[in-house]
């Protein structure tokens, strides 16, 4: 009994705390990611005029968007957006390659998020991992702009640290491909995941190894034997149908969860058209993108009370509009990302109940089998 309360105990460690343990974090570093990207719509973009070049020093924070100029030698680039240069320090950065957008460009009014963009999220490499960069490729710049020699240079520090894209495609695309990618396909299966699983299974096959040596419990070993072999026991029939519907559902969840995200993007903004129904926001803005959301039928957009969101209604000296969605938005932003947040919750819930009952019943299966084999 001793033996399978230790084993127990190192089932739970190196199955479930430290995966764990590894899924919050990913969780966090790419929420902080998205937060990031959506306060980068608020900061004034470097401009000819912007920031003032007469005195040296720490300028504020800014963005910039522009195409790559050159690499010097000290890990330093030059961007270019046509109009300005700025300079941005690179050594020790974290960059993001956001996945292609190829699939966006035939599509209609209407967003169509989980059918055109990638389930691939951004990836995440140091500068000096980067062999090799062509002049013209997309970079987004976004933190504290220093001015030396009358150059804005952007910095990265511990404190303020520099946000770096590399995209492809306009630039108006980069704020929703960021929101709805930027998050882990699966936040258990991070990178703290395979070592704990393979230690953990080892230790659990040499406890039961040694616990058949030593003359324990029949029922007891055999329990010891399926804890070593969990981490593939859910790909075992019949638990692996429910693993196919686990991953199903979790698919949904994060789908639902880039949907409440690019809702709340909207609820930063305070100026908006209302409409009483979406046909008359078409008709006046014919050329809007349509936010599309999984909660409600598109079939009746024509008839649903909609919000406008236009920069053309906006002061630019009180908002800079550069990162600015116009949009068509079918209802109130805020209660549409609430709506999302619960389905995904659910989702969630049903996915882990399914991956759970999976390892159940193959489990109970797989211990009578062998008890009545043995």
């Amino acid at each position: 009994m001793t033996n399978l309360i230790f084993a127990s105990f190192v089932a739970f460690v190196f199955y479930v705390i430290i995966p764990l343990a590894g899924a919050f974090s990913v969780r966090y570093r790419w929420r902080c990611f998205r937060r990031q990207i959506q306060q980068t719509t608020i900061l004034k973009e470097v401009s000819y005029s912007e920031p003032e070049r007469n005195e040296s020093g720490a300028a504020g924070e800014y963005s910039f968007t522009g195409e790559l100029q050159a690499i010097q030698e000290d890990s330093t680039i030059w961007v270019n957006n046509g109009k300005t240069s700025v300079r941005a320090e690179m050594k020790g950065l974290k960059l993001y390659l956001l996945p292609t957008n190829r699939f966006m460009e035939n599509e209609g009014q209407v967003e169509e998020n989980k059918a055109l963009l990638p389930q691939d999220m951004p990836k995440r490499i140091s500068w000096e991992r980067v062999y090799s960069l062509t002049q013209g490729t997309g970079i987004m710049l976004s933190g504290t702009v220093f001015v030396e020699n009358g150059t804005p240079v952007f910095r990265n520090s511990e404190e303020q640290p520099l946000l770096a894209i590399i995209f492809d495609g306009k630039k108006e695309s980069i704020l929703r491909r960021s929101i709805w990618s930027g998050r882990q396909l699966n936040e258990y299966w991070n990178t703290l995941t395979p070592w704990a699983l393979i230690t953990g299974s080892f230790f659990l096959f040499v406890l039961a190894y040694i616990s058949l040596r030593s003359g324990v419990s029949n029922s007891v070993e055999l329990l010891l034997i399926i804890m070593s072999i969990i981490p593939v026991i859910l790909f075992l029939p019949p638990g692996v149908i429910l693993y196919v519907l686990y991953r199903r559902l979790w698919r949904n969840g994060r789908y639902l969860r880039g949907e409440r995200d690019l809702m709340k993007v909207l609820t930063d903004y305070p100026e908006f058209e209302e409409f009483e129904t979406g046909s008359q926001a078409i008709k006046k803005y014919p050329d809007l993108k349509i936010r599309s959301c999984g909660i409600f039928n598109e079939e009746l957009l024509s008839l649903m009370p909609c919000r406008v969101y236009c920069s053309c209604n906006i002061d630019e000296d009180f908002r800079p509009v550069h990162f600015y969605e116009n949009l068509i938005v079918p209802g109130d932003p805020f209660e549409l990302a609430e709506k999302c947040r619960s389905r995904a919750r659910l989702m969630e819930v049903l996915a882990v109940a399914s991956v759970g009952a999976g390892f159940l019943i193959n489990s109970l299966l797989l211990y009578f089998g062998l008890l009545f084999f043995s």
